[in-house]
């Protein structure tokens, strides 16, 4: 049950820019952007001043989660406004807990070429239905501007199942 075994998995959650883990029999670990280590260390000492279990720090457009766990303290950097940070806390907690498998990052997916004179990878079936192309014209300008075809319109209908027309 250690953060210090769990750390690659905590570094490889998405959005952790740096993250160190401090346990007082083993050295300091650390993992991610090299700039962030001063910072983790002096958060990790400004934790140990204030007393508290858990702190959280704003520096400029980051984050950083300092928490102390069982006998480990775990210092986390992440872009002030992610979606992990919402639960980043929880995670601590429970990766403190229980050791986990050693990480294994994910493969990467290979790209099959494609064909010659075509855009359109080989492994692709031709009997897979196509996209409908988009026109210019009545529709919605949609992500980057692409635009998109116009809704189909149904007649319209007052509510009442047409029994009263107005």
């Amino acid at each position: 049950m250690s953060l210090y075994a769990n750390i690659d998995h905590l570094a490889a959650a998405s959005g952790v820019v740096a993250l160190t883990v401090d346990s007082p029999e083993k050295e300091r670990l650390f993992r991610g952007l090299e700039p962030w280590r001063p910072v983790l260390d002096g958060a990790l000492k400004l934790l140990q001043m204030t007393g508290e279990t858990s702190i959280r720090l704003v520096i400029g457009e980051h984050t950083m989660v300092v928490q102390h766990e069982l006998k480990e303290t775990v210092a986390v950097v992440i872009p002030t406004g992610h979606a992990i940070a919402k639960s980043l806390r929880r995670m601590i907690r429970r990766m403190a807990r229980k050791v986990r498998a050693p990480y294994t990052p994910p493969a990467p997916q290979v790209q099959q070429p494609a064909a010659p004179g075509t855009t359109e990878p080989l492994s692709r079936a031709p009997s897979q239905p196509q996209a409908a192309p988009t026109t210019r014209g009545p529709g919605t300008l949609g992500q980057h501007g692409a635009t998109q075809p116009a809704a189909p319109t149904k007649p319209m209908s007052n509510g009442w199942g047409d029994r009263f027309s107005s």
